[in-house]
């Protein structure tokens, strides 16, 4: 308890810093007139690849006991580069989000969790949480395997909304310390902007990645793909 009352405030204080720091260079979204419906569509999808849930997590539940505080960067693609020019005035090749999350493990295997997270260099902001279930906590020979359903929604942007609704089946397997995972799921996205005519769309996904306990700490990396976006995250926090 010593080690984890000397951690904690670091790991809030560095999360804090990361999630809310911007750079300098400005690439907001604002331009909607500029861009027509089907740039829009595929501007909405990479917004929603970024921003859906990614709680870069094992399926095994925390337990009634068990906290999860981390901070986490992640690097997503993007597929709709020339309507991002058009949109912002700046050419993004890819979105840079930071993310402070909290996870809280119940009874019964059930965890939920929620994050705050800010896309740098734009005025994208995004909430969100989650309820993740263990059908198998797993043990030293069986693996865990878990569902979860997530929604998030994205902010700062005047004119658009963005909502999430995401459902995911996760499977790991620990190993002294290490435990790798995956998993493969759907997002389902509605965008609405000022100007252009609403957007509904499904798309799949899939991940792996592993998690390192060091007595409380964790390091966490993950590589996602939803629908054409491809993102790599890392996450660092204390978890027991």
């Amino acid at each position: 308890m010593k080690n984890f009352n000397r951690l904690l405030p670091i790991a809030l204080t560095i999360a804090t810093t990361l999630t809310f720091s911007t750079n300098a260079i400005s690439g907001d979204i604002n331009n909607f007139s500029a861009i027509n419906q089907t740039e829009f569509l595929s501007l909405s999808k990479d917004l929603a690849a970024t921003t859906n849930t990614k709680a870069i997590e094992p399926a095994a539940p925390l337990g009634i006991t068990g906290f999860d505080v981390s901070a986490s960067a992640s690097l997503t693609n993007t597929q709709a580069g020339a309507a991002w020019s058009k949109v912002s005035g700046s050419n993004m090749d890819h979105l840079t989000q930071t993310k402070l999350s909290l996870s809280k493990g119940l009874s019964g295997g059930w965890d939920v969790g929620g994050f705050v997270s800010k896309v740098s260099s734009t005025n994208v902001s995004a909430t969100g949480m989650h309820v993740k279930y263990a059908l198998l906590e797993g043990n030293a020979i069986t693996p865990a395997i878990a569902v979860r359903a997530s929604h998030s929604r994205m902010g700062g942007v005047s004119g658009m909304e963005l909502n999430n609704t995401g459902l995911d089946v996760l499977i790991s397997k620990g190993f002294v310390g290490f435990t790798p995972y995956a998993g493969v799921g759907t997002v389902y996205s509605n965008a609405k902007a000022t100007g252009k005519n609403d957007e509904s769309f499904t798309q799949s996904k899939s991940f792996v990645g592993v998690s390192w306990n060091i007595v409380l700490l964790n390091l966490s990396a993950e590589y996602d793909r939803t629908g054409k976006n491809s993102s790599v995250g890392i996450k660092a926090g204390v978890r027991f």
